[in-house]
């Protein structure tokens, strides 16, 4: 058999979605596989003694086995009811109280970083400048004495462009 079919029946054997696939496109598993080892007959046999059968007894005291062999939540280690509530009520308060709540808290926080009252601001300016007959930004915003130009000398063949 050649080793593409080998992996794409592995495949099928191993992933059973792929076994539908295999049957409606037989070529994966059209080749005859052949067993060359010795056909043993022997089998295995349980004595009778070995099997017990379960008498109402056996089931009475299932849910002792289960408390007795109760794993810890790690809230408690002696009392199986006292690390169960604690355990419940940390989810309560993780899940509830920390992501509902603090979600709650973050949506409706104020405005801690001014930026509603610097558009009221802007607004309020352009509205006073309006009233007032000024051009809405001013050319002369910052005193042209203040700024300092390149010379004629630095500023070389730059091209400049306004």
């Amino acid at each position: 058999m050649e080793s593409g079919r080998v992996g794409v029946y592995l495949a099928c054997r191993i992933f059973p979605v792929l076994r539908t696939w295999c049957y409606k496109n037989s070529s994966c598993l059209s080749s005859a596989f052949i067993s060359t080892s010795k056909k043993n007959k022997e089998t295995a046999f349980v004595s009778e003694s070995l099997i017990k059968e379960k008498t109402a007894e056996d089931f009475a005291n299932v849910k002792s086995e289960l408390e007795k062999n109760w794993v810890s939540y790690g809230w408690s280690f002696e009392s199986k009811e006292e690390d169960r509530s604690s355990y419940r009520s940390a989810c309560f308060m993780g899940i509830t109280v920390c992501i509902v709540g603090g979600g709650f808290v973050l949506f409706y926080i104020p405005d801690f970083r001014n930026k509603q009252w610097s558009v009221r601001e802007a607004f309020l300016q352009l509205h006073r400048r309006e009233k007032l007959g000024l051009p809405l930004v001013d050319k002369n915003l910052i005193d042209p004495s203040k700024i300092e130009l390149p010379s004629d000398e630095e500023l070389g063949d730059s091209e400049i462009i306004i």
